[in-house]
């Protein structure tokens, strides 16, 4: 058992780098749950366009997160070798892979708003028409709006991200706590058309959303350049990256891009599935995705607290400990969501009462928060072995592991048992969601074998 068990010490580390990350996801992700409760109190129309909407968002979210995990894997590394030159080259290629990225997703919502929303607002059996157009009509004034925010977006997630890799991890957090209590106190005059503010409904949700952001961007930029954070020294005034040293981080960033395009889509073709049922299903798996991230905030903070942890020991050349500490890491994930998974389902009867719904869609909403808490557990460990094999830089394995086995068998699945079969639709998430435990089996052995534990800041890793 010491194996799967730290001492004191360790704990302390590895609370000091997740607390702050889950404090500001949890504050961010409540107020999130406000917000859908607000646009919730519109109809349930309102609340699948906004979620359909929110589903292509977090494809282009993702884009940013695995666009910039590949340079980040390096800065972390840097980070742990005191290397601060190849840390600032590290920190301007992800500057161009942001603006890329920003670029590329803005021009393709713009082009496929309409066609993406409808695709996912097909109407509920004995419904007049083939397609809800208040659903879609909400989805692309949402859509429209969140478009020109992706720039603001693109620079949060720069300066968030390398703050987390050089264990700044207070930074994002505080800017993120101030961010979601602006964007809560204008969804609330916005939406309603509270206070002599007009009432926007929907649009008024996006915009509330844009004017947190750059709130959030002006306090990171803001401590960034006032405190002299390392990758804010000369950045623009000797723009330059070592040719083979740029090469191989965007070697690094390619699989890591592709994968988080792949996975995050196949999220959104599953729910492109469920959504056949009718948009009953949406409202339902809405509710129940929303409640849940509440306990989610452990993904995103262990994610960190792997890719630090682990990427600073493979940097500082500790080999053995970058290992010892990958497996409880993974143990210790996996004990919190047994515990998150228990208060979920504890809370899940009672969480759709907040909604605009009929009773129908609460019961649905309850049985998928079900299914939630009990494989929460087997997420965490997947999520888990993936930040692990990414610390080491080993993407073309994470890619394999991840958006590879979702396209190969959970999409399949989902399309296949939703739109083929009758089978009911608590059946048929159980069976998607539950081939987790496959892939889970699949990467415990990757990481068993250790060839992940590389440190890539040695000179040879630059021929």
């Amino acid at each position: 058992m010491k194996k799967f068990i730290g001492t004191k010490a360790f704990y302390r580390e590895v609370f000091a780098i997740i607390l702050p990350i889950m404090i500001q996801q949890g504050i961010t992700t409540f107020v999130g749950l406000l917000d859908n409760i607000m646009v919730g109190q519109l109809n349930g129309d309102a609340i699948s366009g906004v979620a359909i909407a929110n589903q292509i968002m977090f494809i282009v979210a993702i884009s940013y997160i695995g666009g910039l995990a590949g340079p980040g894997i390096f800065i972390a590394q840097y980070f742990g070798a005191k290397d601060e030159n190849a840390l600032k080259q590290a920190f301007r290629a992800k500057m161009i892979l942001m603006v890329f990225i920003t670029i590329i997703a803005m021009a393709a919502l713009l082009i496929f708003k309409e066609p993406m929303i409808r695709a996912f607002a097909k109407n509920d059996a004995g419904s007049s028409g083939i397609y809800n157009e208040a659903v879609i009509r909400y989805g692309i004034d949402y859509l429209t709006i969140m478009t020109f925010s992706l720039p603001i977006f693109g620079v949060i997630q720069l300066f968030a991200s390398t703050f987390r890799e050089i264990k700044e991890t207070k930074v994002p957090m505080f800017a993120g706590i101030i961010a979601v209590f602006v964007n809560f106190g204008f969804n609330a005059v916005l939406i309603f058309g509270l206070a002599g503010f007009p009432r926007l409904e929907v649009k008024g949700a996006a915009y509330a959303t844009i004017i947190a952001r750059v709130v959030e961007v002006a306090v990171l930029i803001y401590i960034a350049y006032k405190n002299r954070m390392i990758f804010t020294q000369d950045i623009f005034k000797h723009f330059y990256i070592e040719p083979k040293r740029f090469k191989l981080m965007v070697k690094k960033t390619l699989p890591l891009l592709t994968n988080e395009l792949l996975w995050s889509s196949s999220t959104t073709v599953i729910l492109f599935a469920y959504a056949q049922r009718g948009t009953s299903v949406v409202e339902a798996f809405t509710i129940s995705s929303t409640v849940s991230n509440l306990f989610f905030i452990i993904f995103g903070a262990l994610a960190t607290g792997i890719s630090v942890m682990v990427g600073n020991e493979l940097g500082a050349n500790q080999i053995e400990l970058a290992k010892e500490n990958a497996y409880k890491l993974l143990a210790f994930a996996i004990m919190m969501c047994l515990t998150f998974g228990i208060i979920l389902a504890g809370i899940a009867p009672f969480a759709p009462h907040l909604y605009n719904v009929s009773d129908a869609v609460r019961l649905q909403a309850t049985q998928f928060m079900w299914v939630v808490a009990s494989l929460m557990w087997v997420f965490a460990f997947n999520a888990g072995i993936f930040f692990i094999l990414r610390a080491g830089g080993m993407v073309i394995v994470t890619f394999l592991f991840d958006a590879t086995f979702a396209w190969i068998v959970a999409v399949p699945l989902a399309i296949i048992l939703s739109i083929y079969t009758s089978l009911p639709i608590l059946l048929v998430y159980v069976l998607v969601e539950g081939v987790s435990i496959i892939k889970g089996m699949i990467g415990i052995q990757i990481v068993k074998n250790g060839k992940w534990a590389k440190n890539l800041t040695e000179h040879a890793s630059l021929q």
